[in-house]
C-alpha cells in the first residue's frame, strides 16, 4: 500500500461516519466530514477492513445454519469462509464498478468520487447493523425467525439510506437516485445468490 493510503485509524472513521449521517439526514456539511481527495477516495475501501468483524459475525452465524440444514458429517471449515469472503468482495465492488460504467453515459461523472467514498464509508454501519440479527441468531437460536424479520428491517431502512446519500451526492435528482440505489442492491443479490450456488455455499 502506498504512503499516503494507510488504513484510516477509528477517530478517523468516525469522523467521516458523521458526515454520512448529517448527509442522510439531508445536511450539506455531511460533505466538509469526507476526505473527498484521490487519497480520500482510495483510503474509502478501508471501509471493507473496518467491516470484517461485521461480516465474521454474519459468516459465522451462516456457516451453523448451512450446517444446520446439511446431511450429517458435512464440513465448513476455512475454505467455506473463504467463500464467503469472496462472494462479498464481489457484492462490494460489483455495484461500485457498475457505477463508474455508466457515470459518463448518466452524466454524474463529475460526481462519481464523492459517491464511491460515501457509499463506501456507508456501508460499515450498515455491515454492523445487518450483522445484528445475525449475531442474535448465533446466540439465542430460538430467536431465528425474530431475525429473519429483524433483518428486512434492517434491509429496508439500509434501501432508504443508501437513497438518501446518493439523492445528496447527486443534487438532489430523485429519479438518477433511485436508479442508482437499484444499482447497489439488485446486482449485488442477483450475483450474490449466483455464487452462492456455484460456490456450495447455499444448503440443499
Amino acid at each position: 500500500m502506498r504512503a499516503g493510503s494507510e488504513m484510516p485509524a477509528l477517530d478517523e472513521v468516525l469522523h467521516y461516519l458523521t458526515g454520512i449521517w448529517h448527509l442522510v439526514r439531508q445536511r450539506p456539511d455531511g460533505f466538509r466530514w469526507l476526505d473527498l481527495s484521490w487519497r480520500g477516495l482510495v483510503r474509502s475501501f478501508w471501509a471493507f477492513a473496518w467491516s470484517l468483524p461485521a461480516l465474521a459475525v454474519i459468516w459465522a452465524s451462516w456457516r451453523l445454519y448451512f450446517l444446520g440444514r446439511m446431511p450429517e458429517g458435512t464440513t465448513a471449515g476455512v475454505e467455506f469462509i473463504l467463500k464467503l469472503l469472496l462472494i462479498d468482495v464481489v457484492g462490494w465492488l460489483l455495484p461500485l464498478a457498475l457505477l463508474a460504467v455508466l457515470a459518463r453515459p448518466l452524466g454524474y461523472a463529475e460526481r462519481l468520487a464523492t459517491m464511491v467514498i460515501a457509499s463506501n464509508w456507508i456501508a460499515v454501519p450498515f455491515a454492523y447493523t445487518t450483522a445484528i440479527p445475525f449475531a442474535l441468531a448465533l446466540v439465542v437460536p430460538a430467536f431465528a425467525p425474530l431475525s429473519g424479520l429483524l433483518l428486512y428491517v434492517v434491509f429496508g431502512a439500509s434501501i432508504v439510506l443508501q437513497y438518501r446519500l446518493l439523492w445528496m451526492c447527486l443534487g438532489k435528482q430523485a429519479l438518477l437516485a433511485a436508479t442508482l440505489t437499484a444499482l447497489f442492491v439488485l446486482p449485488p443479490l442477483l450475483v450474490g445468490q449466483g455464487l452462492q450456488v456455484a460456490l456450495g455455499t447455499l444448503p440443499n
